[in-house]
């Protein structure tokens, strides 16, 4: 089926009853917005710009037309150049390396140094009380005003007029004064500080690039004013420059004089601090005392450590000889063959030793010579001869004799040797510890010695450390007062050379004739395009915080609930008696609305035809069957609920299905005003106990397939009468007589009736008015509602205007392209209904 023969109302033969397999599960919104990403088009951000464009037009408006008045109402602005030939100074031949404030640094930091000083206030200051401008209380007219007294002007009478060329209302014979010289009232101070800061303002001086040509310009109402200024300020300029180069060069020189005579008091008690230090400090007066210090304390240091090593080696040799005298190994000690004694009595032992040999053989001779003799008498004699026997006692005798030599000889040989031995070794021990008692004895001297020389030399180093320090102060404040002679001439020789001359003015200032200011034309255009795009962007960003629904994609993204239908925004504003079908006015004689019946009144329009699509949506809806019970609600007050719960019914009405719409607005009710009923009875008596069905069904006037059940009396307790058994009963029973049930209801939000008669339909359909509803609110209905366990259709989107970007579905499109027919002759078949007899006016919708 297309969608053009879905928004005709059903034909009588279709059946919505068809089975599971063949009806959709779910029903999708007709009007999907043309972009379902999160991304907006080109086309919405035109939209957001046109939605609000009388907002941007208006900030463009009101802005620009006060930046025009306020560019008309300054006065004009004249600007008058001087031009500077500034020139780094060069140092005079016989001052090669004098000191000016340029020498030895860089240009660029002197040419930068002399444009801040043409725009130091101070100098402005001079300028002014140079030309005796502060006597002139009026001198600059309304420039000096404040900001407030600025806005008033704009709003008051005309700006006071230019002061004409050649007027310069200043005192004359005061050029030339000198300005420190001044004696300024309290008055005249505070002008002169005040105009000093109002021209400082439009002073400005700048370089011509790779050259030392600077420009002086001043901006100015008053033309003769901005050229005296200008000229002034390179006069003045010059002079304080000549007066600052002279000055410090004359302060730099007094500081020197200064110095050098503080330099030769300083030197004169450094050099008798250094003569009494010497003095006193008993250091030697030769250049290598402290040389000869040094040598000594290595001589003595090296004795020392000799004497110490000779200790050491006999302490050695006198514990190797105890301990071999210990063992009984004495006569192995070196030393024992070197003592005197030992070898004395070695000697005078062996010269005795010598003596007794001696007497031995010349014994053994005589003995021998006896015997001969005696062999010789034996030859002769017998042994008993008295000769014979004189020799034999000879000979017994010197062998006796010669037996004690030997005896004693022996006994030489035995006792004597070990007693010198011993005596020996005793004496060699001793004379080693007497030796070591010597070696240590003279290690201590020298040990004692060598510390004496080394405190001595302590001191020594101490004193030659001062007297160093002493000197080479001495030495540095020579050095300085030599260096400070020397720039004290070469100041000579500055002073000497007289007033700088590399600062000249190449060329006066001329009095505008033309204004240069200010830019009318560029500051109108300015403010028109700086107003432009704060409106632009002050309708974005109430668009970014605007939380209202505005479009199906908005339902959809935020809500997850498909869009039965968008419902446009109804043009029509007057207010008109309905005169068919027999409704003409309420009970209070008000006209109704022309919108709560807008399916009946303008069958053909727009509006009619959404809510057609609305009864297409809600028919496919749910999956087998359309639904029986629908909630019609919102999330809050005025959106357009009761008249969309309305139209619904009589749109479901008019495809001859038996509908029943009941108001469940039992605290604001209004459908009774809306089809000229009275609302004496209704709901709330039937709920309230009343059983009798007689005066709670009403019928709709021009409408058969239409029944209207009213409020009735406003209750106290709206929801415990719709959450009674009375009500679901009452709902049990319209469910047995009608096809459908439209329920109207107050806002979901405020009350808690909707969400109770919501477990009690089939489901909810959710009312949005487009640029109205909270998001915010309808998710939190949507959160309620679903925690409940009913069922939302969907929503319907109230009050779509031309600015929304789905209008053209409704709007002066297609719709009216096929509302005006080409062929006049087919009648249509409403009128070819009422022209006949209208047949089985009382059945309902059957398949």
């Amino acid at each position: 089926m297309d969608q053009d023969q879905r928004l005709t109302p059903l034909p009588r033969g279709l059946d919505l009853n068809q089975p599971n397999g063949e009806s959709p599960a779910s029903y999708a919104a007709y009007y999907d917005h043309e972009s379902q990403s999160s991304q907006r088009t080109l086309r919405q951000y035109v939209r957001v710009v046109t939605k609000r464009l009388p907002l941007i037009g208006a900030i463009a408006i009101v802005v620009t037309a006060a930046a025009a008045f306020y560019s008309f109402r300054q006065p004009s602005i004249y600007s008058a150049s001087a031009e500077m030939l500034i020139e780094p100074r060069k140092a005079a031949p016989t001052a090669k390396d004098a000191i000016n404030i340029n020498l030895g640094g860089d240009e660029t930091t002197y040419y930068n140094t002399q444009l801040q000083l043409l725009q130091n206030p101070d100098l402005m200051k001079k300028v002014v009380l140079a030309l005796g401008l502060q006597r002139d209380p009026d001198l600059l007219g309304n420039n000096n005003r404040g900001f407030f007294a600025t806005v008033k002007s704009i709003f008051s009478g005309p700006a006071k007029a230019d002061v004409p060329q050649g007027a310069l209302p200043v005192l004359t014979g005061t050029e030339n004064a000198d300005p420190a010289a001044a004696q300024l009232s309290p008055e005249e101070a505070a002008r002169t500080n005040q105009y000093a800061a109002i021209l400082s303002g439009g002073l400005h001086v700048e370089q011509t690039e790779r050259t030392s040509l600077f420009t002086v310009t001043v901006t100015n109402t008053n033309p003769q004013l901005a050229a005296s200024v200008a000229d002034k300020v390179a006069d003045v300029f010059i002079e304080e420059d000549a007066k600052r180069e002279l000055e410090g060069t004359q302060s730099v020189y007094d500081e020197l004089t200064k110095s050098i005579a503080d330099l030769k008091v300083t030197i004169a008690d450094q050099e008798n601090k250094l003569t009494d230090y010497m003095r006193s400090s008993n250091l030697p007066l030769q250049e290598k005392g402290s040389d000869l210090a040094a040598s000594r304390l290595q001589t003595l240091s090296e004795q020392w450590l000799s004497a110490a090593d000779d200790r050491r080696k006999l302490e050695a040799r006198y514990n190797g000889a105890v301990q071999a005298s210990s063992r009984g190994e004495g006569k192995n000690i070196p030393d024992l063959y070197e003592n005197k004694v030992y070898q004395d009595t070695v000697r005078l032992n062996t010269e005795r030793k010598a003596k007794l040999q001696d007497q031995i053989r010349e014994i053994e001779k005589q003995i021998k010579d006896a015997e001969t003799e005696k062999a010789e008498l034996l030859v002769k004699y017998t042994p008993e001869y008295v000769k014979v026997k004189q020799v034999d006692e000879k000979i017994a005798s010197l062998k006796n004799t010669k037996q004690q030599t030997e005896t004693e000889v022996s006994q030489i040989i035995d006792r004597d040797q070990k007693k010198i031995e011993k005596d020996a070794v005793s004496g060699a021990l001793v004379s080693l510890r007497s030796q070591v008692d010597a070696a240590r004895k003279r290690e201590d001297q020298l040990l004692n010695a060598y510390e004496v020389e080394a405190e001595r030399a302590n001191v020594q180093g101490q004193a030659t450390t001062t007297l160093t320090t002493l000197k080479r102060a001495l030495e540095t404040n020579r050095g300085l007062l030599d260096t400070y002679t020397q720039r004290q001439k070469e100041q000579e020789l500055a002073l000497a050379s007289g007033k700088p001359n590399n600062i000249k003015v190449s060329n006066r200032a001329v009095v505008p004739t033309s204004p240069d200011g200010p830019k009318r034309a560029r500051n109108i255009l300015i403010a028109l395009l700086a107003s432009l795009g704060a409106g632009i962007g002050l309708a974005f960003l109430l668009d970014y915080l605007d939380d209202s629904v505005r479009t199906s994609d908005d339902v959809s993204r935020a809500l997850g609930l498909p869009t039965l239908a968008m419902i446009p925004h109804h043009g029509i504003n007057d207010k008109k008696r309905l005169s068919i079908r027999g409704i003409s006015s309420d009970t209070n004689g008000k006209a109704a609305s022309s919108t709560a019946l807008i399916t009946l009144e303008e069958r053909h329009s727009p509006m009619a035809e959404a809510y057609r699509h609305l009864r297409t949506s809600l028919l496919f809806s749910s999956a087998g069957k359309p639904p029986q019970s629908i909630l019609v609600t919102s999330s809050q007050p005025s959106e357009g609920k009761t008249t969309t719960a309305i139209n619904t019914a009589v749109t479901l009405a008019q495809a001859d299905a038996d509908v029943v719409l009941i108001d469940c607005d039992l605290r604001r009710p209004r459908m009774h005003s809306h089809f000229g009923l009275s609302n004496t009875q209704g709901l709330t008596n039937y709920l309230s106990g009343e059983k009798s069905t007689e005066n709670l069904i009403k019928a709709a006037p021009g409408l058969p397939h239409l029944k209207i059940i009213t409020s009735g009396p406003i209750p106290p307790n709206p929801a415990e009468l719709l959450s009674s058994n009375e009500m679901r009963n009452l709902l049990q029973f319209l469910r047995g007589r009608f096809k459908h049930i439209i329920i109207d209801s107050p806002p979901a939000i405020s009350f808690t009736d909707a969400a109770i008669l919501s477990t009690q339909v089939d489901g909810v359909v959710l009312i949005a008015m487009a640029g109205k509803s909270s998001m915010h609110l309808m998710r939190q209905f949507r959160t309620r509602i679903s925690a409940l366990g009913a069922r939302i259709y969907g929503v319907v989107l109230n009050g779509i205007t031309s600015e929304s970007v789905e209008y053209d579905y409704y709007g002066t499109g297609y719709y009216h392209y096929y509302k005006h027919r080409a062929d006049d002759t087919t009648p249509i078949m409403e009128d070819a209904e009422a022209a006949s007899t209208v047949q089985d006016q009382g059945n309902s919708f059957r398949p």
